[in-house]
């Protein structure tokens, strides 16, 4: 049994050598290719200093060459950074200083956001180009290791020492400190993921398997490895419509698509542009969803649209991966969906402030897991780590890490779990994790405000937003447009808010805190839609 992602995908490799094994538009891998362009690089890794258990950052877009860059990195026994590559340069800068990451993989249309990032003190030592476009950089301190050398390079597998402990991806996600952490990922969380999943969803060979999220994102680990470990097809949905609904309806046509995963606002967006006796869905055969609930009407339509499929919800975190899972046989009228049972990798306590574990019907409590997918902690944050990553207080006597998801559930009648909501400020939008404080640091950073609040609301489609509420220092008069950029600058797209407002004061409670919930009755997206734009 494989211990480790490049065994697992080496044991496919064997059996599908010349099948196909990824696309991309009209760009195509197959197994034996994937597997000998991924020995390249990690050689070409391997040749420039990169040792087990060093981080590498991957600055790509969607693309055949970023899949076989996070691939070559395991195999020369490094660890994964993928990085946003539509993201901020400030955030790109704080990622790879809090990693240490000394090379970095990316292409040559980064060339001017990477020349920013060592303008600001970048302490890179080298960069491997990966993709067609040279990159030639002006900072000599800097080492840059051309996609021609890459590929003289040998195309059999480096030797490997890494074990199944060993760190695989490090993905940073929003933190509570204003600043993004890194969830620590090891070799074992992704190959106890991928066997509960194959399982799960039956993935063979002759799977044809979307790719939707980005490599940044947890969900990710599903497409990739899962698909690929069992020797199917890996469909890369291009990055520029990603939340395009009639380009996302004729890839799942054109590709023939059999297994979709995908947040549920995609979903929304693919059900609205599904004509009536639409051609060239009939094999999917399976759809779930991940990251934010979906309304059981919006939900509905899309099942009557494509009624061959077998649909699933799935809860999880980048800290523990999937562990619920919900085979929807038949929709409530109104009420959420549930998040369901454990999967069988997992265990899961539901907790009450004390500490005591819930059993009955009704209880609402804190959702927490543990099990081979349980991540290692934060990167470089010790006390974050020991606070989210304790002790199962059902087993003081041995080590029994769990970790705290943050997220309230009930326990229904049937023995179900239903989402609740937050303990703390995080909300997830399109299902992204996101610390709204993260968010409003970075708008309070700007010079004229004073106070900023960022809420998350839903609009009259089902689906969630975030909308951000402005006092200036001393009522100054600043454009939204100068705000709205200020943001981008620091945040990524999915961070930002989709409406912005200035106002003469934030509403507070008896005591002068901050009235949330005075806000989310005021804030809606239609009422805060012109000043989004002005």
């Amino acid at each position: 049994m494989a211990s480790t992602v490049p065994q697992l995908l080496e044991d496919a490799e064997a059996l599908r050598t010349s099948a196909i094994a990824v696309t991309c538009g009209t760009a195509s891998m197959t197994h034996g290719e994937l597997m000998s362009e991924s020995n390249r690089i990690a050689n070409a890794l391997r040749a420039n200093g990169v040792r087990r258990g060093d981080r590498v950052g991957v600055y790509l877009d969607k693309s055949i060459v970023s899949l076989a860059s996070l691939i070559a990195i395991m195999k020369a026994d490094a660890v994964c950074v993928p990085l946003d590559p539509t993201g901020p340069v400030a955030r790109l800068a704080f990622i790879v200083a809090d990693c240490g990451i000394r090379v970095l993989i990316a292409g040559g249309n980064k060339q001017g956001r990477l020349e920013s990032f060592l303008a600001q003190g970048g302490t890179l030592e080298t960069v491997v180009v990966a993709g067609d476009k040279p990159l030639e950089l002006d900072d000599r301190r800097v080492a840059v290791v051309s996609s021609a050398q890459v590929a003289q390079m040998p195309g059999t597998a480096p030797g490997r020492t890494a074990l199944e402990t060993d760190l695989a991806y490090i993905l940073y996600t929003s933190g509570s400190t204003g600043r993004p952490k890194g969830v620590m990922i090891t070799h074992r969380n992704i190959v106890a993921f991928v066997e509960w999943a194959v399982r799960q969803f039956d993935v063979g060979p002759a799977d044809r398997v979307s790719s939707h999220a980005p490599f940044h994102f947890d969900l990710s680990l599903f497409d990739l490895y899962a698909t690929l470990s069992r020797g199917g097809t890996v469909c890369l949905v291009p990055q520029g419509i990603g939340f395009l609904g009639v380009d996302l309806v004729k890839f799942i046509a054109d590709s023939r698509v059999t297994i979709w995963q995908s947040v549920p606002s995609v979903l929304m967006i693919i059900e609205k542009h599904i004509k009536e006796r639409q051609r060239g869905l009939e094999m999917l055969r399976v759809i779930f969803f991940a990251g934010e609930p979906y309304p059981p009407p919006a939900l509905r339509e899309l099942m009557t649209k494509i009624p061959a499929a077998r649909y699933f919800n799935i809860y999880g975190a980048t800290e523990i991966n999937d562990v619920t899972c919900h085979a929807i046989e038949r929709l409530p009228d109104d009420a959420p969906l549930p998040i369901g049972r454990p999967c069988s990798h997992a265990d899961l306590l539901v907790l009450d402030e004390h500490d005591r574990a819930l059993t009955a019907a009704g209880s609402i409590g804190e959702l927490c897991a543990r099990g081979p997918t349980l991540a290692r902690g934060y990167w470089g944050d010790p006390d974050m780590t020991e606070r989210k990553f304790v002790q199962n207080p059902l087993h003081r006597d041995f080590d029994d890490p769990v970790y705290r998801s943050g997220d309230l559930v009930e326990i229904r009648r049937d023995g179900a779990l239903a989402y609740v909501g937050r303990r703390d400020s995080q909300v997830k939008i399109r299902g992204y994790r996101i610390n709204l404080r993260e968010v409003e640091e970075a708008i309070s950073s700007h010079p004229d405000v004073a106070e900023a609040a960022v809420i998350d609301r839903v609009g009259e489609d089902g689906t969630s937003f975030l909308a951000a509420v402005i006092a200036t220092a001393g009522g100054a008069d600043v454009p939204l447009r100068a705000l709205k950029r200020h943001v981008t600058e620091r945040l990524p797209n999915y961070m930002a808010p989709e409406t912005l407002e200035i106002v003469s004061a934030l509403p507070k409670t008896s005591t002068g805190k901050l009235d949330r919930q005075a806000l989310k009755g005021q804030v809606t997206r239609e009422q805060l839609s012109g000043a989004a734009t002005s």
